[in-house]
């Protein structure tokens, strides 16, 4: 009978193989589908990793291609968006990228809590839809679209006085 080691990181590599080659062969099909796609000219699609303020990864996807079901799903632009919050300046900043977005067409609705961008270009249509983690005022927006970035800074709001009623004890 021979005895054969086995590495206790066996297991570990075996699933990242996998989940590779997986990746790999999805890849392909997405490939394939792009070049026999005639109506579509550009196509990205990618992940943005940022660590929270409570230390977890939080991921999100962006793009102009959804991979549902093996499938391609070619639509509008949703462009990387990173929102920064500096608390010492009480700033949110707002960073797009919208690389060949006519500056004219490019259109910012803001909220407390919500930002909309979108730019209708002909033939590179971009829609975002930003969650704010701080309430800012939207009347303080100061916008400037350079080299295909758009920034948008907002003043914080400070914390609000808390809601309710003081009751008077007899």
């Amino acid at each position: 009978m021979t005895w054969r080691r086995r590495s206790p990181f066996q297991g570990i590599w075996d699933d990242m193989f996998s989940e590779f080659w997986g990746f790999d062969a999805n890849m392909g099909k997405m490939l394939e589908e792009m070049q026999n796609n005639p109506d579509a000219h550009t196509w990205y699609y990618g992940y943005q990793v940022n660590i929270g303020p409570d230390g977890k990864p939080h991921v999100k996807e962006f793009g102009n291609v959804k991979p549902q079901g093996g499938k391609l799903q070619l639509g509008v632009r949703e462009p990387l968006v990173d929102v920064s919050v500096d608390e010492k300046e009480g700033n949110v900043k707002v960073v797009v990228e919208m690389p060949g977005a006519d500056k004219a067409r490019i259109k910012v609705n803001a909220t407390e809590e919500h930002v909309t961008i979108t730019a209708n270009n002909s033939g590179k249509p971009y829609n975002a839809e930003v969650p704010l983690s701080v309430k800012v005022d939207p009347n303080t927006a100061d916008a400037s679209y350079t080299n295909g970035i758009l920034q948008v800074i907002f003043k914080a709001k400070g914390p609000e006085p808390p809601k309710g009623v003081n009751v008077r004890i007899k």
